[in-house]
Formats: structure tokens, sequence, C-alpha cells
């Protein structure tokens, strides 16, 4: 039996099995067309791959099984290549005259109904059989569509025509005609708009139901040229276009999808899942927290999954650690693929600091150069007012806060990083806790290969496993300082046993695999110093971030070394640099004991 290594994206094929749930809604719309009154256009509204195509596919199912609805599909943006919108009207109006003609039974009358539509459809031939598209369609479009309001005009009264003589025959077994029109959201987004200001002076036509897919957001943008850029004073413009279309608008419940059915059913087929491993609620809540519920991206989500694993079975030097062995670690996987794909900076991270619940605002400050405070009062206000949800009460949720709060689109998805972080701790991992840092660390190797924004330079430099804090002297040295050499080796040393034999008990280390911080625990509004080593380029980077007080020194002490100043609310810090191989030990020790003497 052959094995599935992938999902097709494509939409749900007519009378295909419904795995994400939307036949309930599908069958609503199916039974209202059928009894609705005519003319009337419905829209249905949805992101790009959200799964419009397929409820249109479930609706055409449906009402073909009494047999007494015409039906024409249109796919607008194949009739949009290489046409102008006018160019696509007729094209499009080619097929449906087309599918009307072949309702008739009767030659005569076939006849009839093309004498009827006279110059439009002779037209709308002329140009749907002219595949060159090129000089010779756009006079015939003129020729149409010179004096557009009375061509127009013309061309509805003749489609009105056909199709009552179709619903008035005795030998016509339809009694109504349904007209879809997909993939608009395809074309660009300025031709979609006046496409659909072309069409919808055909959707008045008695006995016809216009049924188009569509994502709002494409007719904003295709608009922006005519109103600017939508505001909250100027979106009733916006809105007022799309209800001019749309008489009965319906919105793809996204937020009603069974996920955790479908990503389960997907992941099965590619054998990344055995049945009875996939736990539906699990797999629901980390997909809605992370890539939602679109279905092109859950087959994305897939489609990874199903790559990494043909990796990790080709990976013969570990076979004694294949991770898709053990449901729990591939469920990380999947977490880890998620967070990837939606939340690609938080990934990043993760790759460098696996062990999330031990993040803190040293690896905050990292991220972010304290950029989060530079309206502080704000920031620490709503600080704050997060730390008091369940989202930001421990260390490392605050930490996330400020990394997620630089960056407007992570600003407002921070509560649904927090839970999912929280998720994979205490649900996929809530028996190996313990041991969280170490298998994201090597679970996150194997999704290297799906990265988007991952640069040349940092997937081949990209550590196997990191650390987040090695806890001492030795263990950060023989694992981060292996590369230095004895002298550079020598100097850090010097610097971190000075720090600590003069502050004792009042100073806080932690060994991070960028740097070693040093906090002087007794110090006001958790003043800190920082410095790193950067081998290649055998430097050594102090960062001191100071809270603003009347004790500071106005200038920063130690000049020769001094590098620059910036502030950021109430907080201050200064840079400092130094060569590690022509920086003598006592030299830099007596700078961080000027720097560290002065706060209090």
């Amino acid at each position: 039996m052959s094995r599935n290594l992938g999902v097709v994206d494509e939409p749900n094929p007519r009378g295909g099995a419904d795995f994400l749930g939307i036949g309930r809604h599908a069958q609503a719309l199916t039974e209202f067309i059928a009894v609705a009154p005519t003319p009337l256009t419905i829209g249905i509204q949805g992101e790009w791959g959200s799964g419009k195509t397929s409820v249109l596919n479930a609706i055409y199912f449906e009402l073909e099984k009494p047999g007494n609805i015409k039906q024409i599909w249109i796919n607008s943006w194949e009739n949009s290549l290489l046409s102008t919108p006018e160019e696509a009207l007729i094209k499009i109006i080619n097929e449906i005259l087309t599918s009307l003609i072949d309702c008739d039974i009767s030659t005569s009358r076939a006849e009839k109904i093309k004498s009827l539509s006279s110059a439009v459809f002779k037209g709308a031939l002329r140009v749907g059989s002219n595949l060159a598209l090129g000089a010779k369609a756009s006079e015939i479009t003129d020729e149409l569509l010179g004096q557009q309001a009375s061509s127009i005009k013309q061309l509805r009264e003749s489609l009105n025509a056909i199709t009552c003589e179709i619903m008035e025959r005795n030998t016509n077994p339809f009694k109504k005609i349904v007209i879809y029109v997909d993939d608009l959201d395809r074309i660009d987004p300025k031709d979609a708009v006046r496409v659909l200001e072309l069409l919808k002076n055909i959707f008045n036509i008695q006995g016809c139901i216009f049924v188009l897919a569509i994502d709002y957001q494409v007719v904003v943008k295709g608009l922006e040229s005519k109103f600017g850029k939508r505001t909250e004073e100027n979106e009733w413009e916006f809105r007022a276009f799309f209800d001019k279309i749309i008489q009965l608008p319906f919105m793809m419940p996204l937020g009603q999808y069974d996920i955790g059915s479908y990503v389960g059913k997907l992941l099965t087929q590619v054998d990344f899942y055995s049945e009875n491993e996939v736990d539906g609620d699990l797999l629901t809540s980390i997909i809605r927290l992370s890539v939602g519920g679109n279905p092109r991206s859950l087959k994305r989500l897939v489609n990874s999954a199903s790559l990494i694993m043909l990796f990790i079975e080709a990976d013969t030097e570990n076979k004694k650690e294949n991770i898709l062995q053990n449901t729990q670690l591939k469920t990380v996987l999947l977490s880890l693929l998620c967070i990837q794909i939606a939340y690609p900076k938080i990934y990043e991270l993760l790759v460098k600091y696996p062990g999330f619940t031990e993040w803190d605002r040293d690896i905050a400050f990292e991220q972010t150069n304290l950029l989060e405070e530079i309206d502080s009062v704000k920031f620490n206000k709503d600080l704050e007012i997060a730390s008091k949800t369940e989202h930001f009460e421990e260390e490392w949720e605050k930490a996330l806060f400020r990394i997620c709060y630089v960056t407007q689109s992570y600003r407002k998805k921070a509560p649904e990083i927090s839970q999912l972080l929280s998720l994979i701790n205490d649900v996929v991992l809530k028996n190996n806790k313990e041991a969280l840092e170490e298998i994201i660390g090597k679970v996150i190797e194997k999704t290297s290969v799906t990265t988007v924004n991952a640069t040349e330079e940092n997937m081949s430099s990209r550590p196997k496993f990191q650390k987040t804090n090695y806890g001492n002297w030795d263990s950060y040295s023989s694992s981060v300082l292996n590369d230095a050499s004895k002298t550079e080796t020598e100097n850090i040393k010097g610097v971190h046993d000075r720090l600590i034999e003069i502050f004792k008990d009042d100073i806080e280390v932690r060994y991070s695999p960028k740097f070693i911080s040093f906090r002087k625990a007794s110090a006001a509004g958790r003043q800190k110093i920082a410095f790193t080593l950067t081998p290649k380029k055998k430097r050594i980077d102090l960062m001191v971030s100071l809270i603003e007080t009347p004790e500071l020194p106005k200038k920063p002490p130690a000049p020769d070394f001094f590098v620059e100043e910036n502030i950021a609310g109430s907080r201050t810090w200064w840079r400092y640099q130094a060569k590690v191989d022509c920086v003598k030990n006592e030299e830099f020790c007596r700078l961080l004991e000027k720097v560290f003497s002065s706060i209090r």
C-alpha cells in the first residue's frame, strides 16, 4: 500500500467528505437558494484559503440532485488572465450565454435565443475565441462597451430576455439559474473591483442567483485608490460599495470549523499520527492559538510535518532518538511548527533560548533594547494590567510581554502566545516539565528546514542545542567559550571573579549563551549591568541599564570605553565597548567597578 507524503492544496471536491464540519452551513445556504426569490446576489466572504470554493462545491453538489436548477460555474481569475476587466466581463458573459443556450433541447428555440443576444453575443464569442487577447480583442471590447452605459443596459436586457425565454418554454426543466463566480480574490485587487463594478450591471436578471466567492479585504485594497486608506471615518464608503453588490453576505465560519477532526485526519493520512494518538481537543487548542482555522494554512502545517518526518526517518545518526516514536514529542514538534508559521519572531527566540520558562528581563532586553519603554508611563501601566491576568503572572510571561510589546501585531497576540507556550509546558509536557529546555532544544532542531525567514548565515551557525542558563562558570566556559583563546577566556574569568569578589552576596549572575549578566541585587528598580563576549569580533560589550535617580552621575564613568547613551522614559542605559586583545584585565575591572559603584 502506497504511503501519502503530503496533502494537496485543493478545495474539497463536490460530494467530498466534510472533515471541517462546514456541511451544515452549506446545507442551510443550499436550502435558502432553492426557495429564494430572484434576482439575488450572495457573497461568500472569507480570506484566501478559508474554504470558500469548498462551500460552493458543496452547494453545487446538493442543488444538482433535484435536476431543476441550472448551474453555471465561472472562474473569474482564468477569465481575467491577460485581459482588461472589460475583456474579462465579455468572456464571462460569453460563458454564461453559452451555458444558457445549452439549456434548450430545441434547435429552433436555440436560434431564437441567439438572435435575442444580437451583437452582444456575437462580440462575446469573438472575444472568447480570440486566444491572443491582443489588439483585436481590445477593438471588439471598445466596440461593445464604448458607450458603456447604453451598451451594458442592452447587454442586461438581452440576458433578461434570454432567461425569460428559457423560463417560459415548456421544454425547459429548469426553474432557476444559479451562477457561481469563483476566485475573484486571485485577481489584482484593483482589477477585481473593476470586474465587480461591471458584473453588478448584470446581477439584476430575473430567474438568476449569483453566488460570489469574495474576500472583503481584497475589495478594500482595490478601492484604496478611490477612497484612500480605510479609516473609521471612511469605512462606510467601502461598506457601501460592497452592500450595493451583495444582498446576502455569508462569512466563512472559521471559528466553528472542527479543526481537531480535520487536522487529525490529515496527520493520520501522512502517517504522522496513528488514529489512537490523535487528541482532537488538544490539536484544536494548539491550532486556534496559532495558525487559526484557515484550511490552506492547516494543509501547509501538515505538509511541513510530513517533510520533517521524512528528514527524521532519514537521519541514521539519531535512530535511538527518533522522536516519531513518542506521541508527546510529536505534539511538541507540531506545536513548534505552529509557532514557526504564526509567530516567526517567537520561533527564532525559541531557537536561541528553548527553555522559555527561564526567560527573563535580560533576554527580553536583548530582543527589544528597551524600545518598549520609550513611553515608560504607558508601558508600565499596560504591564501592570497584564500582570494581573493569568497570562502574564510569571517572570517569563512578563519577559514575553516585553518582547511582544515592541511589535504591534505581536502585542495584540501576546495573550495567545502566552497561552500556547503554557499549553506546551502544562499539558503537552506535564510529566516532563523539568526537561522542557532539553526537549524543546532537541525537537526544534528538526523544524529548521521549513522556516521561511531564516537566513543562510543563521541557519548554518544555528547550534544544535543551547541551554538558556548554564548555571555556573565551568559549564558556561566549556560550552560557550570553547573557541575563545586562553587569553580571552582568562580576561572574562578575571572580570567574572572580580565582580563576585567585590559584591559577594549582593550580585546575581546569569550565564546565558549570548552573555553573562550581572545584577546588583540590592539596586533600586532592578538596575543592571551585563556584558557579552563576541569571540569572532574579539570584543566585550558592556551594557548598563539604570533607573533615573538623583544619585546617578550626570556623565557616564570610565569615558575611555564609553560608546553611547540612550534614554527610554525613566530609564537610561550606557554602552561600553572594549577589545579583548587590547584590554588588560585590571583596567577593565576598574571600569566595571566604577560603573557598579555608581549604582545605589
